[in-house]
């Protein structure tokens, strides 16, 4: 090989990675953010996963994964056959947050939950599909 044509490859700290990574995301334009660095789009998109990995919670989460078989509860109306029409007799339930995978798999999750982390398994648990 011609040492003209030859062409070292170049060391990316972690921290280059993330912002290059972060430049394409705030950008909108992965091609250009590329280009700009001299790498191919690939390698954005590889590092972004990546980086994801490594960003991983470690801690769990209480998660509870209803039966397909039982229904969820309507939700109620606040206008219709109420005593007492103040909303506060309707919302002394926790905050839940439920997603439903393209598999037919729930997850739910009540109280104080973390939409990221949530994201995260979701997106975790379809991988697995």
């Amino acid at each position: 090989m011609d040492d003209e044509t030859y062409v070292r490859r170049r060391r990316w700290s972690v921290e280059e990675k993330r912002a290059v990574v972060g430049e394409a995301l705030s950008s909108g334009n992965v091609i250009a953010t590329a280009k700009r660095h001299g790498i191919q789009a690939q390698q954005i998109y590889r590092w972004r996963e990546r980086l994801d990995e490594r960003q991983s919670p470690t801690a769990f989460l209480p998660v509870s994964i209803a039966p397909d078989s039982v229904s969820p509860r309507p939700a109620p109306v606040l206008d219709q056959g109420i005593q007492d029409p103040s909303p506060a007799v309707m919302l002394d339930r926790s905050p839940r947050v439920e997603i439903v995978l393209s598999a037919g798999r729930r997850i739910i999750a009540e109280g104080n939950v973390d939409i990221d982390v949530m994201l995260r398994l979701a997106r975790g648990l379809e991988a697995l599909r």
